[in-house]
């Protein structure tokens, strides 16, 4: 299978943020929470609830895609919120930035998290279930992330769940992302 996506350049606007921050506020409509996710104090996205019959925090999933975009180089969810999509290139934007990558990873975020859910949301976990890790990859193996191992799909799961956790507990946060460092920093909303 040819990686399409590589060795072709991209427009400045079309590339990924390198270093960027985003704050997830939870706001309360009255009747359930919800998030809302600013960048340069301009929203992004949709206000989100969890859309579940329980409070299980998944209003703040969108870490994970920040997170895939940070530590894979590998969100078309964030291309998307971020209007990064790459529509220089007509087959890579129909490909690699489409509607089939969206929902990819879309479904991959909440099967991870049905996982993470069941398991204390990895809590004190170093290691993901291998049937889990391969499902991934199976799952992305006609897009440009098909490269990264599962060891560092591991690394991206664990890291934005340790965020992840943070959030849920202190009701948001602005995380910092750095994709040159590979770090994603959390801090309190009330410290900033």
């Amino acid at each position: 299978m040819i990686n399409h996506s590589k060795n072709i350049s991209f427009f400045n606007n079309e590339l990924l943020p390198q270093s960027f921050s985003v704050k997830f506020e939870e706001v309360n409509n009255g009747l359930y929470p919800q998030v809302k996710v600013t960048l340069n104090n301009s929203q992004v996205g949709d206000v989100i609830d969890d859309n579940s019959y329980e409070n299980d925090g998944y209003r703040y999933h969108d870490i994970f895609h920040y997170s895939f975009a940070t530590l894979l180089n590998w969100s078309p969810c964030v291309r998307a919120m971020l209007k990064k999509k790459r529509k220089s290139n007509a087959l890579i934007d129909r490909v690699e930035d489409g509607a089939r990558a969206t929902i990819t990873e879309e479904s991959i975020s909440l099967m991870i998290f049905s996982n993470a859910k069941q398991n204390n949301f990895y809590r004190d976990i170093s290691v993901i279930d291998n049937y889990l890790l391969n499902t991934i990859k199976n799952m992305t193996l006609s897009f440009e992330v098909k490269n990264k191992s599962k060891e560092e799909w591991q690394d991206a799961i664990l890291k934005s769940y340790e965020v992840f956790r943070l959030l849920k507990e202190n009701k948001g946060g602005i995380v910092q992302f750095n994709s040159r460092n590979r770090s994603i920093t959390y801090n309190n909303l009330l410290s900033t």
